[in-house]
Order: structure tokens, then C-alpha cells, then sequence
């Protein structure tokens, strides 16, 4: 948790309970955006989107002037529903914009919970109202905490960017820690900037940032139907920071930090993880094969179980970049493991020492190096160990 959560101009949030899935404890956030803000939205790729991923892609296209709302639930994805998710995702962002006298466009809806349950609209509504009438500009944590579903504790970074005599604030929550693997976000996570941006800097801003921190992390593979993430500009400066400008460059620095460290802190709090392991990929052909080796070694169910083991098995991983279609000459291979020589040449190299690689295999981050021998670029993925708490928790997930 950061020691100061800084406060976003405008922006108000607020949360209360379904009583539904997690009973008495808040499930339903509302946050209200001022009208001269810009939002900047990302989805999931998995072709099943879910209800809400659908009608906030769709809002975001069409939005109209006046206050914008987000509403998230958590509990229930409203994913795999068919034509009645969607029915009930419009009926709750219909009832909202009419309840607060806004346009229908401008309520974008997010979930994050079991798939393939209907959603109890009528319990959800009286959460959002009941949200909607406490909205303040404090709120960060319950905000936070309120979107969470195995996750065990809220993620939230916030920083105070200063540029000459002006002054930018970035502040930022996310949830996730299991089922990610995101092509371009984490489950959900929204990020506001107290600046003013056009909307072709802010989308630009957004991809960057997103290329390094949530597009470079995995649990387990899975991407959810539900993936989202919302990066919003509130607008409050007189002049709008300009492409390429001192500020646009340091906020823009911030920004991209914002996202890193909050998509660290998902692999912190992976389900059932007791281990934080960067892959990192050098001397690569091109950034593609390199991302595409650093996720083969990540997502090596083989790998993580030896990680959480803290086994020096650096024949699975070694076994892990041969496999991968990319490669075309593994015995230019070189494998280190928080510096300790494991593998050059394809082979194990003369210089290992188990005794070495066991002990750095304990302790609780691990970094991977692997260079490929063929070119100068690289990519590194973060990633958790695979332990048995993990099958628990997704073996009874929906208890």
C-alpha cells in the first residue's frame, strides 16, 4: 500500500454489498468521472467476452457529454450468459443512467466472478444505488478491496508527478491473481490522471504502458473473458499536455510505472504462489520470439511446479525453450538463474553448482535469464510458482 494515496480531482468512488456471493462484505463499486474527462479502454481477446466487456467496449464508442460512471461487481462474471446477459447488463445501466439523470452511453459496466451464473440484477442495483449515494474522493482502498475475488489483499499505487512548476497525479488499483494471462490487461484495473490529455495521447499512453507490465505477466495461461482495463484523464489543467513534451514524457514515464508495479504486485498475490519468477529473454531475433520463449518457460506447468519445489531442475527449463516453435538452434542457449550459470551451449554448464542453484532456488524471487545467441532484442515475463494451494483454491472455486 503506498504511504499516500493521492486524491484524483473530481473523481468519486464509493462501494457497498449484494449481500450475494460474499454476503455482508462490499462487492459493488461505483466511481463517478467528471464530464471533461477522457477514458481510454482495453478488452479482453478471448473470443467469449462477457456481457459487461461487451457493452463497455460499445459505451466507450458512443459516450455523450456529462458525468461518465463505472459500475463493478464482483462475485459474478456475467460471462457465457447469452442474450439474457447482456439484457441484464443493459437493464442495470439503463436504471443507473435514469436514477442519476445521465445518458445510458455514458454507464460503463464491469464483472469479475464465476462464469456462467446469471446475475442477481435487482441485488446488484440496490449496491450500486446505495454506492452511488456515498460517492467521496477518499475512498481508494474500499475501492480497491471491493473488486476482489481470490484475491487476499487490495493493489494500489499512486504517485505525485512534479514538472517544473506543475504538478500531475497518478493513481491506480487492480485485481487479479488467478486465470491471467492478459494480451493487453489484467482481470480488471483502472488507473486516473489528474491532467488533461487529447484522446489520441491518452490511447497511445495506454498501449505503451500496458506492452511492459500487464501484457508481460502470467499465472496460468488463461485469459479471462473479463479482462479490462481503463486508463482516464480527468481533465483538470488549462492547457492539455502536448505529444512529445517534457510532460507528456515524465507523466507518461509515471504511467507506465503505475501499471508495472501494479501488475507486480497481481503476481504477488498469485493464487496459492509463495514465489515471484521473471523470465527474461536476451540476444533474440526479434521481440516476438523472445516474448514467445519467456511465456513458453513461464507458463511450463513443469517449471512453476519445480520453482514451488525448490528443485534446480534446469532441465525443464532448458527443455521448456527447446520446445518452443521459435527456436532454431538451441546450442546457442545460455541459462542463468539469479546469475548462477546453469546451461551453455545447450548443455549444463561446466561451471554449475547444485549446491549453488538450490539455494537461490529457495529464496523468494527467482530470475530466469536465457540468451538465444541469435540477435539483440529481448522481452521478460513475470510469472508465480505453481503450488498446491493453487489446485485447492480452483478445484473449489465455486463452493
Amino acid at each position: 500500500m503506498p504511504k499516500k494515496i493521492h486524491n484524483i480531482k473530481g473523481v468519486r468512488l464509493s462501494s457497498a454489498s449484494s449481500n450475494t456471493r460474499y454476503g455482508k462484505r462490499d462487492d459493488s463499486l461505483a466511481i463517478a468521472i467528471p464530464s471533461e474527462s477522457k477514458l481510454s479502454g482495453k478488452f479482453t481477446t478471448n473470443k467469449l467476452k462477457a456481457a459487461p466487456v461487451i457493452i463497455a467496449a460499445q459505451n466507450l464508442q458512443k459516450l455523450s457529454s456529462g458525468n461518465k460512471i463505472l459500475l463493478v461487481n464482483a462475485g459474478n462474471a456475467n460471462a457465457a450468459n447469452g442474450p439474457s446477459g447482456l439484457r441484464d447488463v443493459k437493464k442495470y445501466c439503463r436504471e443507473i443512467a435514469s436514477y442519476l439523470r445521465v445518458k445510458e452511453e455514458n454507464i460503463i459496466p464491469f464483472s469479475t466472478g464465476v462464469i456462467g451464473e446469471k446475475l442477481p440484477v435487482d441485488e446488484y442495483l440496490v449496491a450500486f444505488k446505495k454506492a452511488l449515494d456515498n460517492l467521496n474522493d477518499k475512498s481508494w482502498k474500499k475501492a480497491a478491496t471491493a473488486i476482489l475475488t481470490t484475491d487476499t489483499k487490495p493493489k494500489i499505487v499512486s504517485k505525485l508527478v512534479n514538472v517544473g512548476k506543475n504538478s500531475y497525479k497518478v493513481t491506480g488499483f487492480a485485481k487479479g491473481s488467478g486465470m491471467i494471462k492478459p494480451d493487453f490487461a489484467t482481470l480488471l484495473s483502472f488507473v486516473f490522471i489528474d491532467g488533461k490529455l487529447s484522446q489520441s495521447l491518452l490511447d497511445k499512453i495506454h498501449s505503451k504502458a500496458l506492452k511492459n507490465s500487464f501484457e508481460a505477466i502470467t499465472v496460468d495461461g488463461d485469459t479471462s473473458p473479463n479482462d479490462s482495463s481503463m486508463l482516464v484523464a480527468n481533465g483538470n489543467k488549462e492547457k492539455p499536455i502536448k505529444a512529445g513534451s517534457r510532460e507528456e514524457k515524465k507523466l507518461s514515464q509515471a504511467i507506465t510505472e503505475t501499471f508495472a508495479e501494479l501488475a507486480e504486485l497481481l503476481i504477488d498475490d498469485a493464487e496459492g504462489a509463495t514465489k515471484k519468477i521473471k523470465v527474461k529473454v536476451t540476444k533474440a531475433k526479434s521481440v516476438k520470439q523472445a516474448r514467445s520463449i519467456a511465456f513458453t518457460v513461464a507458463e511450463s506447468p513443469l517449471v512453476k511446479t519445480a520453482m514451488f519445489g525448490s528443485d534446480a531442475n534446469w532441465g525443464r527449463i532448458l527443455s521448456a525453450v527447446g520446445r518452443d516453435e521459435s527456436l532454431q538452434d538451441i546450442d546457442k542457449v545460455i541459462i542463468k538463474l539469479n546469475g548462477h550459470p546453469l546451461v551453455k551451449k545447450g548443455h549444463k554448464d561446466s561451471r554449475y553448482s547444485e549446491k549453488s542453484a538450490s539455494r537461490e532456488m529457495k529464496k523468494k524471487e527467482i530470475s530466469i535469464e536465457i540468451s538465444l545467441g541469435v540477435g539483440v532484442k529481448e522481452f521478460q515475463a513475470v510469472t508465480s510458482d505453481l503450488s498446491e494451494d493453487y489446485v485447492l483454491i480452483n478445484s473449489d472455486y465455486r463452493s
